[in-house]
């Protein structure tokens, strides 16, 4: 712990000393602007860069933003949804209640050093297709930016792209809409990609990997059941029985299939061996039940090419796992109708275009009940749950 606190000690002298440089230096002379609370770049070669992407088809960018319209009004409904259901579960101490928390990317505080990286590259690639996506739409629909540069917030590299408000305002409803919901639409769109990568992760990682079972992994042993008694203890890996190979959870269920209770079984693990004798399972009293739980299969990735290494596999499967839940709810709760978030600015135009009266007022009424909502799964997510590093 100490020598954790210690990288955060040498990274906070290292930003010390690149604030002052840029106040010796004068950056903001060179287009450097932010310290000390981040540095921010402006580029004219990414802006040029990104004005090269919004002219490749625009016809397809309108109809994504198109597409992203109609899931910015689903992402505020689920988020709405969501959170309403979610605090009903705390106020009832449901087990079905999450905790609603905002993560601190500082690791040792909010988060692990062993999770941080995984949540930087997330939060990274957030920020950057977020924003990215703004400008791009904005292009697309012939409205100039201000800027677009790079961006480093403390420890979150990014980028930022400045809308030009007054053009902005003269566009059509439409348009705005699309520019609005364009960078949730992006994050959501994107994580989607990453679930579907992470189901189908063996699929995409054989042309690379020989993907093995190695056995069973034991999640719990219950006190009131026979494996208890034997000595077998949650974490073991079962890698046979009978003296017969298992090399996962499918092959483990076809050898006690034809198993009667009452007879022994030898568990082979990878701390040793344990008899245990068979019960009647409860639900089945033909079906003979070992009595373990929460069973994993565990899985060994073989290399085909040497320059791979043996736990990048599980590197990605974390890294695809992190970008998946963190883009699709960054990219729902942001299309919440709060002042800070895009969801405000698109249910106003929202109801420009319906021809609502008193939209100033509406807005606050809804933007006020999404904020107690939101607050109340803070304040009540933090006190059944306690402050979850995560």
């Amino acid at each position: 712990m100490a020598s954790n606190f210690s990288y955060l000690a040498i990274y906070a002298a290292v930003w010390i000393v690149v604030c002052l440089l840029w106040w010796v230096f004068k950056g903001e002379k060179h287009g450097i602007t932010g310290p000390p609370l981040y540095i921010a770049v402006s580029t004219r070669r990414l802006n040029n860069w990104i004005e090269r992407i919004s002219t490749w088809k625009p016809t397809l960018w309108r109809t994504l933003w198109n597409m992203g319209i109609v899931v910015g009004v689903g992402s505020m409904v689920v988020a709405f949804a969501y959170l309403s259901q979610n605090l009903v579960n705390l106020l009832v101490k449901s087990p079905n209640a999450a905790p609603v928390q905002v993560i601190i990317p500082v690791p040792g505080l909010g988060v692990s050093f062993e999770t941080f990286p995984y949540i930087l590259l997330a939060l990274s690639v957030i920020v950057i297709s977020h924003e990215f996506s703004h400008g791009i739409a904005s292009l697309a629909e012939r409205l100039p930016l201000k800027s677009v540069g790079l961006l480093l917030l403390i420890v979150l590299p990014g980028g930022f792209v400045e809308l030009n408000d007054e053009k902005l305002k003269q566009a059509r409803g439409v348009t705005k809409l699309r520019i609005f919901a364009a960078g949730s639409f992006t994050n959501v769109a994107l994580g989607i990609i990453f679930i579907l990568l992470l189901v189908n992760f063996t699929t995409t990682i054989t042309p690379f990997y020989n993907v093995l079972g190695s056995g069973v992994s034991i999640g719990s042993v219950p006190a009131n059941l026979p494996a208890h008694g034997s000595g077998l203890q949650p974490g073991e890996v079962i890698t046979g029985i009978n003296g017969t190979r298992v090399s996962g959870i499918l092959e483990l269920q076809q050898f006690m299939a034809p198993v009667k209770p009452g007879e022994v079984v030898v568990l082979h693990t990878n701390n040793g061996t344990y008899k245990v004798r068979t019960t009647a399972d409860p639900s089945n009293s033909s079906h003979a039940l070992i009595g373990i739980g929460g069973l994993t299969d565990l899985t060994i990735y073989q290399p085909k090419f040497p320059f791979l290494s043996s736990d990048l596999p599980m590197e990605m499967a974390r890294a695809e796992f992190w970008l998946s839940t963190l883009l699709i709810s960054v990219g729902v709760f942001n299309m919440l109708p709060l002042p800070i978030l895009d969801g405000d600015k698109f249910l106003e135009t929202a109801l420009n275009m319906l021809g609502v009266k008193r939209t100033k007022e509406i807005r606050m009424t809804i933007g006020g009940m999404a904020l107690a909502i939101l607050g109340l799964n803070l304040v009540l997510s933090f006190v059944r749950f306690g402050f979850v590093r995560f």
